[in-house]
């Protein structure tokens, strides 16, 4: 319902986050009613599957099994961010060869890949070199660096976006 609501309120990109999801069993069964539903309302709308490095700690599905359920479930992209917001980044969670074979094993599937999880500037050069498609940022982008009392600052989004390209 929540996803349907979503794409009924215009949205182009619908992000599921697999919290509660224990397994790839589980994920999979979540994410293809979603994307079942999002289907039949419109098949032009980007689903993405999103898991959690920090998996371990939430008791979630593994972040090396979302690969395979973005694609066995339908959707358009795969994504991985870190769901405790304590101040510890992706990169704390996982180094450059299980990212890259999480961005490998993707687009092997035919996904595109999205990370996230408090990167900032210091990560683009790492997140170009595996293959990365799209860098979700949030409070590096903020006034303060606070991603929940700061206001997004457009030099601050205009300075990423030169180092990214």
């Amino acid at each position: 319902m929540a996803a349907l609501g979503s794409v009924v309120s215009g949205s182009d990109y619908v992000k599921v986050g697999l919290y509660g999801t224990k397994n790839y069993d589980e994920a999979l069964e979540l994410m293809e009613a979603v994307v079942r539903t999002i289907n039949e309302y419109d098949s032009n709308i980007t689903v993405v599957s999103c898991g959690y490095a920090d998996a371990s700690k939430i008791g979630s599905v593994l972040p090396e099994d979302i690969p395979q359920v973005a694609k066995d479930s339908g959707s358009d992209l795969a994504m991985l961010d870190t769901y405790v917001k304590d101040g510890h980044k992706l990169t704390d969670y996982m180094n450059r060869e299980e990212l890259k074979n999480f961005v490998e094993t993707s687009h092997k599937n035919g996904l595109k890949v999205a990370l996230a999880g408090s990167v900032d500037k210091s990560d683009v050069p790492l997140l170009k070199s595996i293959g990365c498609d799209i860098m979700g940022v949030r409070g590096c982008v903020c006034t303060m660096g606070d991603r929940n009392k700061g206001a997004i600052n457009h030099e601050l989004v205009k300075d990423l976006k030169d180092t990214f390209n």
